[in-house]
């Protein structure tokens, strides 16, 4: 008797939320209208229309009052699923809860265009004959939206805080479109829309290996910043020898002490408290303390055969390739979210915290930022090179990032940090940043050598014949 009251109960509070989300809808759908007359009255260019007439149309066949309970019935019965995907308690109560899930899921799947193409499901009769693809008021309310709220929209989607579990857009798919619809459909869509918002940055994964599993919006667009396998190889493959010379160069710096110990495993064991100390103060140095030191930086060109993501950063013969990263006034948002999103998540990895540690690091400088502007690896429309690099120390401050731990630069900082405390490596550099970099300078000083050599070699010449005389046969 208990369990039938409390399904009488939760089926009168579906009905009274369909209701009362019913009268709301249409409440805003009349100002929608209100909204075209007075433009239309005001001036007859297309250009004043708005998304009103398409966004009713949409509502008045989702949103009747037999279609809605549908849509409730299943919030319902997916609401203590998604509550566990959240990590803190939502105090919400369980009709708004289930209103939320529903708008926010519609809307998602509305403004991704995930509805292009699906005539809506005809579950009772009558519906078909009155009822025309959605398709057409997707293609409208496209048209009649901008890039800016596109920009708008892509914002507000990307908030760590307002992510839903995606197969709550799944389920809300599969009742516009009907159970037998293939959701690749859906989420192929889904992964166009973010292609489109992330289009200015270099992507690894190309249209057929699309992601089709991820948990929500946020999560799908952190996928396609991951570093590609292949740069993760050529890392480990360059790293060997780079290795094997710098533990040449910690021996060569520590031979000194061995004459004070008497066994060899004391050696060993001091050379190794030693390393750690030092491997305990790990860091990025500027970018111009790497010029410094010999490094040459490079934009790393994109290759649609062998494309790369933005955080493929790689380092071979002293060159460090660093794929282009454009900066506006949504840079700053856009990365937040993914370092909140792994700060929070640590099954998604570290790969942008890395990246963002590295880049607030490298750019420590308003010099250093102009250094990698002129190379074309930064492109940014902000006001000065002041704001870029407060922008990554902001990015990174309060971040928790174990550089001694596991993350896909460390052999990165491997390889540079053994260039940078090579002497020979810094005083070439000097030479060619001080006296080579004048070619009137560097051919005085080759003059000034051939003439250092010749003076050298006739000294010889003399010495050698004042050792040994000619003698007189």
């Amino acid at each position: 008797m208990d369990g039938f009251e409390s399904c009488r109960t939760t089926v009168a509070d579906i009905d009274e939320l369909a209701v009362s989300m019913t009268r709301e809808l249409t409440y805003y759908w009349s100002l929608g209208e209100a909204r075209e007359r007075e433009q239309n009255y005001a001036s007859s260019t297309k250009s004043h229309n708005t998304s009103a007439r398409s966004t009713g149309m949409l509502t008045s066949r989702w949103f009747s009052p037999s279609r809605l309970r549908d849509y409730l019935k299943v919030m319902q019965r997916l609401e203590n699923q998604v509550r566990s995907c959240y990590t803190e308690e939502i105090k919400m109560d369980k009709k708004k809860f289930r209103q939320m899930l529903l708008l926010d899921g519609c809307f998602i799947l509305v403004s991704l265009y995930g509805t292009a193409g699906i005539v809506p499901w005809p579950r009772h009769e009558g519906e078909a004959a009155n009822q025309n693809s959605i398709a057409e008021h997707d293609a409208d309310y496209a048209d009649q939206i901008g890039r800016w709220y596109t920009n708008f929209v892509a914002h507000d989607l990307l908030l760590l805080e307002n992510q839903i579990p995606f197969f709550v857009v799944e389920r809300i798919y599969e009742l516009v479109a009907g159970k037998d619809t293939e959701n690749q459909r859906l989420t192929d869509k889904i992964a166009e829309y973010v292609e489109e918002i992330l289009h200015y940055y270099p992507k690894a994964i190309q249209e057929f290996e699309r992601p089709k599993d991820f948990h929500h919006l946020l999560h799908l667009g952190h996928m396609y910043f991951r570093p590609s396998q292949r740069m993760e190889e050529d890392s480990h493959r360059h790293a060997r020898p780079r290795f094997f010379q710098r533990l040449l160069h910690f021996g060569r710096s520590y031979s000194k002490l061995s004459h004070q110990l008497e066994e060899n495993d004391q050696v060993f064991s001091l050379n190794h408290q030693t390393y750690c100390l030092q491997a305990a103060q790990q860091r990025w140095r500027r970018a111009a303390q790497y010029v410094e030191a010999g490094v040459e930086f490079k934009k790393r060109e994109f290759n649609k055969q062998s494309p790369h993501s933005l955080l493929d950063i790689r380092f071979t013969k002293k060159v460090l390739e660093i794929p282009c990263l454009p900066i506006d006034e949504n840079t700053s948002s856009l990365f937040r979210n993914f370092v909140a999103l792994e700060q929070t998540c640590p099954q998604f990895g570290n790969d942008v915290t890395a990246y963002i540690v590295f880049m607030s690091q490298l750019t420590n400088m308003p010099d250093d930022v102009m250094l990698l502007a002129q190379r074309g690896i930064i492109v940014h429309e902000l006001r000065s090179d002041e704001e870029v690099s407060t922008l990554f120390t902001k990015l990174s401050k309060d971040v928790v990032f174990d550089f001694n731990g596991k993350h896909y630069l460390k052999s990165v900082w491997q390889m540079m940090e053994a260039h940078y405390q090579s002497r020979l490596n810094r005083w070439i550099a000097w030479l060619r940043h001080n006296h080579f970099s004048n070619p009137w300078l560097a051919l005085g000083a080759f003059a000034a050598v051939i003439v250092l050599s010749c003076t050298a070699l006739q000294t010889l010449i003399s010495v050698f014949s004042y050792v040994y005389p000619p003698t007189d046969e």
